[in-house]
């Protein structure tokens, strides 16, 4: 009964396994859930990734369970703000118009459930657990302007082929506030919402969705008290809830590397907050995903 809106399935089975992938795949159908939309860091990686959910979903036996979770998987394709994709902007927004064409056009089991352009967007969180070898001395002045540039691109790119953004925005509003005012496309959602009232309200005019992780759980911790106080404030037609795993395990999980299946821990701490059922919430969510990507 928990729908995902974002994890990366090929970093966790990377970490765990494809038998550890094939259980997990298992216990997202056990719970019933309607959408689980896996994301990556490059344009390149679609093939990879959706050969890897293929590749666990053939190690199950019953067919009837291999349909349900086929039917369940969506992905999205985009270019993450890494220095190589910042320095090489344009011929990487030009080969992600290029692989998410060819992709959708290709006999791959889940060329049609392509739905969703990114994660993409402006990030300057240099200890992000996201990101490996970044430089913060690298990112400077004109290069972060050129990281503006590379999210324009793309941002532009899912305007041209109709597509929901998956937006990635940490510790950059301003960088981020302004590709949006100048791109003018606002359909998609902000993963792992990270900022404070003001910011969520820039982000809700425009028309974006909003999307919460397991650190919403992390109430009274540094940077992170806020953003589970914004809970109740987003209307209901504009929630959708993730998981980003691998990353941020919500409480009361403590293990290294996320899964999946701890999303009902999300459901449940933010259906407290919001003074409702999981399953009420589930629907609300599954409804949100369903209008935002037109499924």
């Amino acid at each position: 009964m928990y729908s995902d809106s974002l994890f990366d399935f090929s970093k966790i089975t990377d970490e765990l396994g494809l038998e550890e992938g094939k259980e997990i795949l298992l216990e997202l159908s056990e719970n019933s859930s309607n959408y689980a939309l896996d994301g990556g860091m490059s344009a390149e990686d679609i093939w990879q990734r959706s050969q890897r959910v293929q590749d666990c979903i053939d190690l199950i036996e019953d067919n009837n369970l291999k349909n349900k979770i086929s039917n369940m998987i969506y992905f999205a394709c985009g270019v993450m703000p890494d220095s190589d994709s910042v320095e090489n902007r344009f011929e990487v927004v030009e080969n992600l118009e290029n692989v998410i064409n060819d992709f959708k056009s290709s006999d791959d089991p889940f060329a049609s459930h392509l739905i969703a352009l990114g994660p993409g967007g402006i990030d300057h969180d240099w200890d992000s657990v996201e990101y490996s070898g970044r430089d913060h001395e690298y990112f400077d002045y004109s290069t972060i302007g050129d990281e503006k540039d590379l999210f324009a691109l793309e941002l532009t790119l899912a305007k041209k082929l109709n597509m929901p953004f998956i937006l990635h925005s940490r510790k950059g509003f301003k960088e981020t506030s302004d590709v949006l005012k100048a791109v003018k496309w606002n359909k998609g959602l902000v993963h792992g919402f990270s900022y404070s009232k003001s910011e969520l309200e820039f982000f809700l005019d425009l028309g974006w969705y909003i999307s919460f992780s397991g650190t919403v759980t992390y109430g009274g911790k540094k940077n992170f008290s806020d953003i589970s106080d914004l809970i109740e404030y987003v209307p209901k037609d504009r929630i959708l809830i993730e998981t980003d795993s691998p990353f941020y395990p919500p409480v009361p999980v403590k293990s290294d590397i996320n899964v999946p299946g701890n999303i009902k821990y999300i459901y449940e701490y933010i259906s407290s907050r919001r003074n409702i059922t999981c399953r009420k919430l589930n629907e609300i969510v599954s409804s949100n995903f369903q209008n935002l990507f037109n499924l």
